[in-house]
């Protein structure tokens, strides 16, 4: 039985067979096949992409809006969709986990030189989107490659013009500036397509194996920076002290100064005065200041007196 109902069914594959080769059979499998192959032209473009139409290679249309659109399919013809609306996100000196794309960084490319001959370890984010399509299709076989290469050298670059001091305190943003801004410059000159949207300093610290000398050195400086703090704050309030005592001083100095210089040419008056009197009747002016000299120093003076009518004796009397 299983014979026999193979023989029709083979019958009929011969039957088939031997009508498609027919000249009409072959017409008609030509125009199925044509109307596959212009099926296969239909294709859509996400709402997060565009895409980049290429005929014979050569890039016809670099921005195929999104939605359903027809192209002539390959060989003669390709569209590529190419995300231009996501941010993607790529790590410089250390191999992200989450991407399983980021090339794993070796312990020699996560340090980098500073300014002045030290090492650190710097781990970045690069935030980027493409904003060109057909050259980032066609500028590079691997452009993360290339933007991995471009930033290192930027922050090479970049970190070899501060010092470390800088690097590890205030700097962390002139760093993240001067690697966007050459980053971004480099990538433009070589057409990648991309645009840099932020550059984020995950860590940068010492080595290792010499954090413990890079932690003593800076508890130095917080040592140097305290005392000298507390030494400004003494300053502060022994100065004005100083200085309002010197102020108190030279104020009482010339108000000394004032009142000697007033007694003195007071004084200087007077004589004058006293000369020019002299000069008019001298012996008169002679005996007034005997008498005035007199009046100014017995007050101060014990004076004995000796009465006369017993010769040889000496009884004395104070008079007060």
């Amino acid at each position: 039985m299983r014979t026999e109902g193979a023989r029709p069914t083979s019958e009929r594959l011969r039957g088939l067979a031997g009508r498609l080769s027919r000249p009409s059979g072959i017409a008609l499998l030509a125009a199925a096949a044509f109307v596959v192959w212009i099926a296969l032209g239909t294709f859509t473009v996400p709402a997060t992409s565009l895409g980049v139409a290429r005929l014979f290679g050569t890039v016809v249309d670099s921005a195929v809006a999104p939605g359903v659109h027809w192209w002539w399919p390959p060989p003669i013809g390709r569209v590529d969709r190419v995300e231009v609306t996501p941010t993607f996100t790529l790590t410089i000196g250390y191999a992200a986990p989450d991407d399983p794309a980021s090339a794993p960084v070796g312990v020699a490319l996560g340090r980098w030189l500073t300014g002045d001959t030290n090492i650190l370890e710097i781990r970045a984010r690069v935030n980027y989107r493409i904003s060109d399509p057909a050259r980032w299709l066609l500028s590079s076989q691997s452009p993360r490659d290339v933007m991995r290469d471009v930033v290192g050298s930027a922050v090479t670059e970049a970190a070899s013009a501060l010092p470390v001091d800088d690097l590890l305190t205030s700097g962390r943003l002139r760093l993240a500036e001067r690697v966007m801004a050459r980053s971004q410059r480099i990538l433009d000159a070589y057409g990648l397509g991309v645009q840099i949207l932020g550059v984020n300093l995950e860590s940068i610290e010492p080595p290792a194996d010499v954090i413990a000398a890079f932690q003593a050195v800076q508890n130095a400086k917080a040592d140097r920076e305290r005392a000298v703090s507390e030494a400004q704050a003494y300053a502060n309030s022994v100065l004005p002290v100083a200085r309002g005592e010197a102020e108190k001083r030279v104020s009482e100095a010339l108000s000394f100064q004032a009142q000697r210089v007033n007694a003195a040419q007071g004084a200087a008056d007077a004589f004058a005065k006293l000369a020019a009197e002299h000069r008019r009747a001298p012996a008169l002016l002679e005996q007034r200041l005997h008498l005035e000299t007199l009046e100014k120093v017995l007050p101060r003076v014990r004076r004995y007196v000796l009465p006369p009518e017993r010769p040889g004796a000496v009884p004395l009397r104070i008079v007060e």
